[in-house]
């Protein structure tokens, strides 16, 4: 059993037009589409995690009308809930997809504010749910109202359990987690090209910063990154890696990290090499990114991408 946190999902609207233009009403066509989905960073590994054929158990905090949405939309997917309710209500995030133009547009709102009670009562269920899990993975933002050191005290209850975290969030929370040891650290890099307050990117710099990392946290086995989805870094404590997709497609772009996640935890979880964990997840993503949903839905299509995915050794 997995368990995903996600302290602020949302209710993802997602539009595919045929193209966007501003300042112009826009009434979708036959041919465009809409879609609400559960939505939110741990959210997304949730769904692809259960798309993999995992079992999965979703926690965080919801309220409102969307919180039912969100919770009714991952128990029709067969994925457990267990998410705290507030007195603020589950935001919405809204993704315009232009196909002419083959942009995306993503307003993402600020979420619920939680309150002081609502964080106790979620470390009571957290608490009651490492009991059951074998893995955790943490990803995403943090509501108004939560702790700045939330994600460093959740680290280190699963560790004291013995059971690994996955940690996908944006590099602001990097100092105070590191010191918590997480498994696997994934820098949510999409909107902040900073780490530790220095500019990064290319493969040479990656491939430091992960070594950097590794240094920083001493029982952090994996770093990756992956917003630079034709240069993929992976860096161990024995080796470093560069994964590239061979004649990348993209539709898109939406939640090509959830899915390289899901697809590293599900591989992994099978004892493969790590060379092989590293090229299905690859492999996840890519299959993702090149369907018009944000999630994987022909499990199949992993495997035949498998021979697309080239994995480099680095020095």
């Amino acid at each position: 059993m997995i368990l995903t946190v996600t302290l602020n999902p949302a209710i993802d609207k997602i539009l595919i037009l045929e193209r966007f233009d501003l300042h112009k009403l826009h009434r979708l066509k036959s041919d465009e589409l809409t879609m609400t989905l559960p939505g939110g960073k741990g959210v997304n590994i949730a769904l692809n995690l259960k798309s993999l054929g995992n079992e999965v158990i979703a926690t965080g905090f919801a309220g409102g009308h969307a919180g039912h949405l969100l919770c009714d939309g991952l128990r029709q997917k067969g994925i457990t809930t267990s998410f705290v309710f507030t007195g603020d209500a589950t935001r919405t995030n809204i993704s315009i997809l232009d196909l002419t133009n083959e942009t995306l547009t993503e307003i993402n709102d600020f979420g619920q504010e939680v309150t002081t009670e609502d964080v106790e009562y979620f470390l009571e269920n957290y608490t009651r749910l490492l009991n059951r899990v074998k893995y955790v993975v943490i990803a995403g933002s943090v509501p108004r109202g939560v702790p700045d050191d939330i994600y460093k005290r959740l680290i280190k209850m699963a560790l004291e359990k013995e059971i690994k975290v996955f940690f996908h969030v944006s590099p602001e929370h990097m100092d105070s987690v590191l010191k918590a040891s997480p498994f696997l650290v994934n820098p949510d890099m999409r909107s902040n090209h900073q780490l530790f307050g220095k500019p990064l990117d290319g493969v040479d710099q990656f491939m430091e910063a992960g070594r950097n990392i590794l240094v920083k946290s001493r029982d952090t086995e994996f770093v990756l990154f992956t917003h630079r989805i034709e240069n993929v870094v992976a860096v161990t404590r024995d080796k470093s890696y560069v994964l590239r997709p061979k004649a990348l497609k993209i539709v898109n772009m939406l939640g090509y990290a959830d899915a390289f996640i899901a697809g590293f935890i599900h591989a992994f979880d099978q004892n493969l090499p790590v060379p092989e964990v590293l090229k299905y997840a690859s492999s996840a993503g890519l299959t993702n990114v090149e369907n018009i949903y944000k999630e994987i839905t022909d499990v199949n299509k992993i495997t035949e991408n498998l021979t697309r995915i080239k994995l480099e050794e680095l020095t």
